[in-house]
């Protein structure tokens, strides 16, 4: 084929010059020999731009013969009789050399800059398609479709299994992947370091090319690449191409690698923290009250002269510890289900009126000496929500109300909709919560004071948070004028609320 080519490219070098000798016959008495010269001069200069060096060399001798045949007296004769027109060819044919070189340096630039654009753009999709993976599967089936889209021949990436022997990734190779691979040849190559198979003198008889995988840390795995055109693959051109497509793909796989790594150890670090947290938080909320139910059942085991007051008294002391206990372990497994995932949301159209009520039913007990101010908004819109969850959320948030501001203050409860959802407010008038800790104060296991009197593990307001985010909302904390903390969820509305016609009442008689 290429060599068809430079036939074409030669016949022209005849063809132009014969078609300008007849171009300019009919003006042969009009057109002086310098102007027939000019136009032979300009047909060099098409035949050099458009088909290389060696084609205009021939135009240019072409031209010769045919002026001096047609046009140079004595005409049909190629001898020149005048010197001047003898003086004017050879200066013709000089600048026709001249410029044909110059104009194949400019094509032969031109073909550079070409081939270094293409290469850049080439290089530049790999970059920005391995810069976009996060898996190693995408970056290796990203290398193995550039490569085969720049180079023409199917490859394949091995990399050691957990033996450290080379073979084949375990996913599904792509249509475009090299199934054949000699895995023997692989393994070599991954042990020297050094590429071996066709065109090469290791294992020169393989129908493929074997390049070793060198990472910072030595090599990784082996690229199996068939050589389809082995000249053109190991010009130096596309040699250096290609190790630039090796390394892209190495160093992604290795920041693939490493971002593995450290998601691991955060894990595992985060996993271990949590073990502590937990671990330190129930080793002194199961503490107490263990110890309490220990004394007040040993008491009541081995004191035979209790009276009734105290056998009651040591009684109610077991029933509230156990109680406590019962509120932490459903508080950690709650925490627990919401963390994996595992809590489906039973959505259903509730009014915000009946789901107030039921908290504040459960709380009846702890709530009975406190004030509380409940604000209802007139008119308040049906809520799709899991009512059961949301309830917790509000009985986390009275709890914590109730424990951390002084026994005779007020709790207020304001609860109203607008056009974008449900906003429902917990307001209680004690020391508040420091404005640097009010993001930190929803995190697991914390407290503002670990130490305090007041039983807890830090996750009833996680657990608030938790169910606040899985409904599409948020929840925020705020000191309110004068002392106390507010805390204030917001639950969007998913679709239009339904309307209620109100009910007629009878009038009594």
């Amino acid at each position: 084929m290429r060599a068809e080519h430079n036939y074409k490219h030669w016949f022209w070098g005849i063809a132009i010059p014969l078609v300008l000798t007849l171009i300019d016959w009919p003006f042969r008495d009009i057109l002086t020999a310098s102007n027939i010269l000019m136009f032979y001069l300009l047909g060099v200069f098409f035949v050099a731009i458009r088909f290389g060096f060696w084609p205009s060399i021939l135009a240019s001798l072409t031209n010769a013969a045919a002026f001096a045949y047609f046009f140079a007296p004595p005409i049909f004769s190629l001898a020149i009789a005048e010197p001047e027109n003898l003086a004017g060819l050879a200066v013709t044919m000089l600048v026709g050399a001249v410029t044909s070189k110059l104009a194949e340096n400019v094509r032969h630039q031109a073909r550079v800059a070409e081939q270094g654009e293409r290469r850049a753009s080439v290089l530049y999709r790999l970059g920005k398609e391995l810069a976009e993976a996060r898996l190693e599967t995408e970056i290796i089936e990203i290398g193995v479709r550039h490569l085969h889209a720049e180079f023409g021949g199917r490859n394949t990436f091995l990399f050691p299994d957990h033996n450290g022997q080379v073979d084949y990734p375990d996913e599904p190779p792509l249509d475009i992947s090299l199934q054949g691979a000699d895995l023997e040849v692989a393994r070599w190559v991954f042990q020297h370091g050094q590429m071996a198979g066709n065109g090469t003198e290791i294992f020169s008889d393989e129908a493929a090319v074997y390049m070793p995988l060198n990472g910072s840390t030595g090599t990784i795995g082996v690229l199996v690449l068939e050589a389809v055109n082995l000249r053109q693959l190991f010009s130096p051109e596309q040699r250096q191409l290609l190790d630039t497509f090796v390394n892209q793909t190495i160093h992604t796989l290795e920041r693939a690698s490493l971002a593995e790594q450290a998601k691991e150890a955060t894990l595992k670090m985060q996993a271990e923290t949590l073990r502590n947290s937990l671990l330190s938080s129930i080793s002194h909320d199961l503490r107490t009250p263990l110890a309490t139910i220990i004394g007040a059942a040993s008491t009541l085991e081995t004191d035979d002269h209790l009276n009734e007051d105290t056998k009651r008294k040591l009684a109610g002391a077991i029933n509230e510890e156990a109680q406590r206990m019962s509120e932490l372990t459903t508080k950690i497994l709650e925490m627990a289900r919401l963390e994996a995932g595992e809590v489906v949301l039973n959505r259903q159209w509730y009014s915000p009126e009946e789901i107030v009520g039921s908290a504040l039913r459960r709380l009846d007990k702890k709530l009975k000496t406190r004030q509380l101010n409940v604000n209802m908004a007139d008119g308040l819109s049906l809520i799709q929500v899991d009512a059961v969850l949301l309830q917790q959320v509000l009985v986390n948030l009275l709890d914590n109300a109730a424990k951390y501001s002084p026994g005779g203050r007020p709790i207020d409860i304001a609860v109203e909709t607008t056009p974008f959802g449900l906003s429902i407010t917990v307001a209680d008038n004690g020391p508040g919560v420091p404005e640097a800790l009010q993001q930190k104060i929803f995190d697991k296991f914390f407290r503002i004071h670990p130490e305090s009197a007041q039983s807890g593990v830090g996750l009833g307001l996680s657990i608030c948070r938790a169910i606040v985010e899985a409904h599409g909302g948020d929840i925020q904390v705020t000191n309110r004028r004068g002392g106390g903390a507010v805390f204030q969820l917001h639950l969007p509305f998913l679709e239009c609320p339904p309307t209620i016609a109100p009910e007629e009442n009878e009038q009594m008689p």
